[in-house]
């Protein structure tokens, strides 16, 4: 099985060249000012246009403004966005339409999600990924490094693509693909060595033991 790796929340050039050095598939840039990992809009349509030919990027966003996700793909020049917030099937369809751009839909796995909570969204998306639900003193819906039961995934029926975040760290990412299937893996803080600040060793790890 053929791992597909995308690594989120990448600000400096030194953490994206150990990325494509390593043969990760996708990074991730996030878009949300609440994050100690947000990136303004011109700084990333500088690393798009010198990466872009590179690895596919991601622009990561949580209840976007319309003007951002404009923003985002007619200037940025980023056309694959992740929707980490409340957005709705009709929100999704209609910038799918409008943009035509390549969608991934954030769902938090808990015990109440359903497989129906989640195939609404199947004619939309391009990929799923399912993510831990942030702690009550978070003032953010992902990055937080905690593990969800990864049973959950299990006991639904996917017809989509997926890919499993939440909590990953080159020390438990084999055990995460064993137990899931995963066959796409994203991580952002378990790959740092402080909040919001990317470590190129832990970057290397979680590569390697997720591709061997």
């Amino acid at each position: 099985m053929t791992i597909k790796i995308k690594i989120c929340g990448l600000k400096e050039k030194s953490n994206i060249d150990a990325c494509i050095e390593n043969s990760a598939d996708m990074i991730g840039f996030v878009f949300y000012p609440q994050s100690p990992r947000n990136i303004n809009t011109n700084q990333a349509r500088i690393l798009n246009k010198e990466y872009s030919s590179l690895i596919e990027i991601v622009a990561l966003v949580v209840n976007a403004s319309h003007e951002l996700i404009d923003d985002i793909i007619t200037n940025v020049g980023i056309r694959t966005i992740q929707f980490h917030g409340n957005e709705d099937v009709d929100y999704l369809e209609s910038l799918k339409k409008k943009f035509d751009i390549k969608i991934i839909k954030v769902i938090t796995l808990s015990s109440n999600i359903t497989s129906k909570t989640i195939n609404m969204y199947d004619d939309i998306v391009d990929y799923y990924l399912f993510d831990t639900p942030p702690p009550d003193s978070s003032n953010r819906p992902g990055g937080n490094g905690l593990v969800f039961d990864w049973n959950l995934i299990n006991k639904l029926n996917i017809n989509k693509e997926w890919i499993l975040s939440g909590g990953l760290t080159p020390y438990n990412i084999k055990e995460a693909i064993e137990s899931t299937g995963a066959n796409i893996v994203d991580v952002s803080s378990g790959v740092e060595n402080e909040t919001g600040k990317k470590d190129n060793d832990l970057i290397t790890n979680f590569i390697y033991n997720a591709k061997n």
